[in-house]
């Protein structure tokens, strides 16, 4: 009745916005904040910079068909669905983009909206820009599958996520497999991200259920739909549905506190179609929406991402997840399964159950119930029923086709609750839904903050906040910290001492890894040597082996075995220790006994099959692969054990296709051949592979006995780093640069790995090292800089280091940056950077970053047509959640050249140039928030209108500068209320008649300047984006101690005590002499507007 599944491979073209280059650089970011957890990139590249620039751009698309919707896959861009088409209501029922626009929006800096993205290890995905391994799979009964995957450097984990198509459904399957490869346990995230069309007519449709959404972290919270508090500080306290586009004007995120079903969707009203998420709750109960607000910031992002496409919304689907950040555990060698459906449905508007067979309606509205079925796969003489407490009201009998809707209307004249089921002809339940009532509960609490370590006397809860920080990858407090104060409280502590010896063992530090799995082991083995838990002896047994003594490794393994916790692992790391020792049969029987407890550790799989291969047992191996493959298809050892045992053509092609010549996967493969044992097959594999990129070249050179073919090898990688940009960051990459200690190039990344990891003085002594061997190599000279600022403050020789680094690479805009930005953090003179910056301009003008300072110093220096004819023609590219930059200093030029202006009396043009800034060029990049109060602009808007006579409109003008909040702040975000519009504020006040309320409002200054003085900055635990890629710290004492100067500057200068005012502002400037507002306020008490 219905046709089979089309699978087929085409090039496309797409309109395609080009990026910068890779910076080859590695940015070790423990500060940054990205989407609620750590920003670091670490061992990744990063792409910062965007060309403005479009072209024509070959893709190879994979497209899935059958009678009721056509998908279109793209490896290259991560292996995202770039297209969801309803072939019944010809219409795509996911956001289509039609050209690959990115923005600043990733982990790693490129992101495009439209589509479906699958985000993991974390948030965004960090290969979300890059190409995936991808296989195609036939089943039976006409089904296909499209498999996408790769193996992640990040975390070192395995993704296979199964696309599977079936004849006879209006919907695409979506099976997730993430694998854990290593000795110790992992984290992930998984959150789906379909995009949906925005605008007017969209709404969001969560189950009935969801009466509360929470923000990032739980920090916040929100009644749902109808909003009746202040949520992203927008107040919606008239009741407001912000299910709705048309009601959000802010960027906004919000995630269901709870919900029992297993659907969340959205529906585009004016279309009368939508889309739905089905999966089961307790495996995937994530539901969000994120939106940028309908206002002028959100149509500036729409411009960013797209050219013609307009609005759209994220509804994005968290598996083992209901808020971001929230990462799941993974065991050593496990594997976690799990299954999403997308789909497209019409008509029915808002729905209130579905499954992968049917939508169901059922709503009260307007004196009428409201009934629908939307049928997902075929519904042949289903039986709809319709009661009331049990009592039947309506039945019919219908037969739908995928994609095909019933709607039916009755009078509503029972006020009892009302149950909707769908039954088979032969009375098999298909799907019911109960009239939800909604209980009056009060709202859930939002997340606090958990105390520091040292205010904490009990392990047990110091060992789950550690674990909670290490999970949730938490950008400000750091884990160990938490294991070390435990263990400080009782130095045995067995889980505290696991906890901390594998964070040890995980950043190659050997020998604590065994001092704290020995002081577990105390206390474990005082009574008995059989305790119930086994991971401190699989701890202990690994770092034994890293540390060579693979005797001591064996008996901590077998040791493990006895405990059920850890059966499969210690039974694994077996096989591997006797298939080095040469021991097949061994071998062969350890690896079956470990896949007895964990079927889906395809690294053993790999081992059986080349054990069978050793024992003469050829076809079994053979016949055993493919067994294996139809469940792994990407499973790079079962490729390669396939290629090892039978090496002809078509085994080394498909070694080829599925591992895609990938840098990580190359590495891997040596990796896991070198622990069992197989050198040779190692470098014949990596031979064949032939990848093109620096670590697996430098795993050929530390393979090699041939001299010479060493050091070209050596020097092939160094070449190649740039082209495609990775630092190590497995242990058994660690241990291979070990070997390559001849190698200025190898000493350098081995010194990366150090520092990642925070082994801060490992790190130094090997870029010191690099130096020795090659004392004009920049990168190591940046990075020495980098550790004398931050971990030294010893500025002298940051700056001397930075310095030489620009002089060696005097093109490379980064590095001119971070020496700027040192000299900034040294209070250097704004004319003395300016010199520098305007003198290399063409270098500065590579980077915004850069760009904002140069404006800065012009603007700060006086020379504001210099500023402004940057800001009249650039095209700027902002980072998400770091907006602020630019328009901040096209805010100030605009000031700046209005108080110009009125210092020449010439008042007409000077509220030109201000109403000018009440409005953003589309050239900066963003657009305005809602609530952005301007009461500077408002003010001098006022004093013109003042000094041109017209007083009716000057008061108009003063009165709109008192808008906002009154209340100071530590003002830490780019949207908080800046202190100098609460000044302006205050002077308004005073205009407006009001002197009292206006010298409190100043006196109020002075007193929070005194009283926050000497407070010690926190970083903000529940932080969801400080996304700047600044590798140089800034002294958060520091700042603050220039946002108490300022306030308190402008305290005395609102009371009239211009001498007082002037020695804050004086010993502000000496910490910061660009402090930008400083010399606004400075060039406003210049033009004698205050006199």
């Amino acid at each position: 009745m219905y046709g089979s599944v089309k699978v087929w491979q085409e090039t496309i073209t797409l309109p395609t916005w080009t990026t910068g280059a890779e910076d080859p650089n590695p940015m070790f970011l423990e500060k940054r904040v990205y989407q609620g957890s750590s920003g670091n990139v670490y061992p990744y590249g990063v792409i910062d910079t965007l060309t403005g620039e479009r072209e024509m751009r070959d893709y190879q698309a994979v497209w899935m068909e059958n009678d009721f919707i056509r998908i279109m896959l793209l490896p290259e861009l991560g292996g995202r669905i770039h297209r969801a088409y309803d072939k019944v209501k010809l219409r795509d029922f996911v956001y289509y983009n039609e050209v690959v626009k990115p923005a600043l929006v990733g982990l790693l800096g490129p992101w495009i909206s439209g589509g479906i993205e699958f985000n993991w290890p974390q948030h965004h995905r960090p290969t979300t820009f890059m190409p995936v391994d991808f296989s195609i799979q036939r089943g039976e009964n006409g089904v296909q599958t499209v498999w996408m995957g790769e193996a992640e450097p990040m975390r070192g984990l395995q993704v296979m996520t199964g696309f599977t198509l079936y004849p006879d459904r209006a919907l695409i399957e979506i099976t997730g497999k993430v694998f854990n490869g290593n000795a110790t346990p992992r984290h992930f995230l998984w959150w789906a991200n379909p995009a949906v069309k925005g605008g007017d007519a969209h709404q969001s449709v969560f189950p009935p259920d969801v009466t509360a959404v929470f923000d990032h972290g739980k920090r916040d919270v929100s009644a749902f739909p109808i909003a009746t508090g202040t949520y992203y500080k927008v107040d919606y306290s008239a009741g407001v549905d912000i299910s709705r586009y048309k009601n959000v004007p802010v960027p906004t995120s919000y995630m269901a506190e709870k919900s029992d079903y297993d659907f969340v969707g959205a529906y585009h009203h004016d279309e009368r179609g939508g889309l739905l998420h089905v999966a089961d709750h307790h495996v995937s109960p994530g539901k969000k929406q994120w939106s940028w607000g309908y206002g002028d910031f959100g149509q500036a992002w729409d411009r960013n991402l797209t050219d013609e496409n307009g609005p759209y919304i994220e509804l994005m689907t968290g598996v083992y997840t209901d808020n971001q950040p929230d990462f799941t555990w993974l065991a050593p060698y496990e594997e976690k399964v799990f299954v999403q459906n997308f789909l497209p449905y019409s008509e029915l508007g808002m729905v209130q159950n579905a499954n992968t067979q049917l939508a169901l309606k059922l709503v009260r509205e307007t004196e009428q119930l409201q009934l629908g079925v939307y049928a997902i796969a075929p519904l042949e003489n289903i039986v709809v029923e319709l009661s009331a407490e049990k009592q039947p009201l309506y039945e019919t009998q219908l037969t739908l086709k995928p994609g095909e809707s019933w709607q039916h209307t009755l009078p509503e004249n029972d006020a009892r609750r009302l149950t909707i089921k769908v039954k088979t002809a032969d009375n098999q339940p298909l799907l019911d839904y109960q009239e939800h009532i909604t209980q009056q509960t009060p709202l859930p609490e939002p997340a606090c903050a958990p105390a520091m370590p040292e205010e904490i006397h009990n392990g047990d809860e110091l060992y789950f906040i550690g674990q909670h920080l290490e999970q949730y990858n938490h950008a400000s407090r750091y884990a160990a910290d938490y294991y070390r104060r435990a263990i400080a409280l009782d130095p045995q502590d067995y889980r505290n001492n696991v906890a901390l010896g594998t964070l040890a063992f995980n950043c190659a530090d050997w020998g604590l890894a065994e001092q704290c799995a020995r002081a577990a082991l105390l206390r474990a083995h005082r009574l008995n040597k059989n305790p119930r838990d086994g991971e401190a002896s699989m701890l202990l047994g690994s770092a034994l082996e890293r540390q060579g003594d693979e005797a001591g490794a064996w008996d901590c393994y077998y040791k493990a075995s006895w405990s059920g916790n850890c059966r499969d692992a210690a039974w694994w790391a077996l096989a591997r220790l006797a298939m080095k020792r040469g021991d097949t049969a061994d071998a062969l029987e350890k690896v079956n006994t470990s896949l007895q407890f964990n079927a889906s550790n395809h690294l053993a799989m790999g081992l059986k099959a080349l054990a069978l291969a050793n024992s003469g047992r050829t076809k079994e191996a053979q016949a055993y692969i493919v067994v294996c493959l139809e469940q792994y298809p990407l499973s790079y050892p079962l490729h390669c054990a396939r290629w090892m045992i039978a090496p002809g053509d078509e085994s080394r092609a498909g070694l080829l296709r599925v591992t895609g010549r990938r840098g990580i996967n190359g590495s891997l493969l040596a990796g896991w051949l070198l622990s069992i044992g197989q050198k040779q097959a190692a470098k014949e594999v990596l031979e064949v592979l032939d990848c093109q990129e620096a670590l697996p070249i430098l795993w050929r050179a530390s393979l090699s006995d041939d001299v010479n073919k060493r050091q070209r090898l050596i020097a092939e990688a160094e070449r190649c780093h740039a082209r495609k940009v990775r630092f190590p960051n497995t242990l058994d990459e660690v241990q291979m640069l070990q070997t390559l200690s001849d190698s200025a190039f190898a000493r350098y990344l081995l010194g990366c790995f150090w520092y990642s990891k925070r082994r801060y003085e490992e790190a130094v002594s090997c870029w010191r090292e690099t130096l020795e061997k090659s004392p004009d190599y920049a990168p190591a000279h940046r990075l020495l800089g980098v550790y004398a600022w931050n971990k030294q403050q010893d500025a002298a020789q940051a700056q001397a280091y930075l310095q030489r680094a620009v002089e060696l690479e005097p093109e490379n805009a980064r590095f001119l940056f971070e020496l700027d930005f040192l000299k900034k953090s040294l209070g250097t003179p704004v004319n003395e950077r300016l010199e520098t910056l305007a003198a290399r301009k063409a270098v500065v003008l590579k980077r915004d970053d850069l760009t904002a300072e140069l404006l800065s110093l012009w603007n700060a220096a006086g020379h504001y047509a210099d500023a402004a004819a940057i800001l009249g023609t650039r095209v700027f590219h902002p980072w998400e959640g770091g907006e602020g930059k630019v328009t901040g200093q096209y805010l100030l030029n605009q000031l700046h050249r209005a108080l110009q202006l009125i210092e020449r009396k010439a008042f007409t043009q000077a509220a030109r140039c201000l109403n000018e800034a009440l409005r953003y060029p589309d050239n900066l990049g963003e657009g305005r928030l809602p609530g952005q109060t301007d009461n500077d602009i408002w003010y001098l808007l006022g004093y013109c209108a003042e000094q041109t006579g017209d007083a009716h409109r000057a008061a108009e003008y003063y009165q709109l500068a008192l808008q906002g909040g009154s209340t100071l702040d530590a003002g830490r975000y780019y949207n908080d209320q800046p202190a100098d519009y609460l000044f302006w504020q205050g002077i308004a006040l005073r205009k407006s008649g009001n002197p009292a309320q206006a010298e409190q409002h100043f006196q109020n200054f002075i007193a929070w300047a005194r009283q926050h003085r000497d407070d010690v900055p926190q970083a903000d635990f529940f932080a969801v984006s400080l996304p700047d890629l600044v590798v140089l710290d800034v002294s958060a004492q520091q700042q603050h101690q220039q946002h108490c100067l300022f306030i308190e500057a402008l305290g005395h200068l609102g009371l009239g005590n211009l001498s007082a005012s002037q020695q804050a502002m004086q010993r502000l400037l000496q910490l910061n002499p660009a402090h930008d507002k400083a010399h606004l306020i400075r060039h406003a008490l210049q033009s004698g507007m205050f006199s």
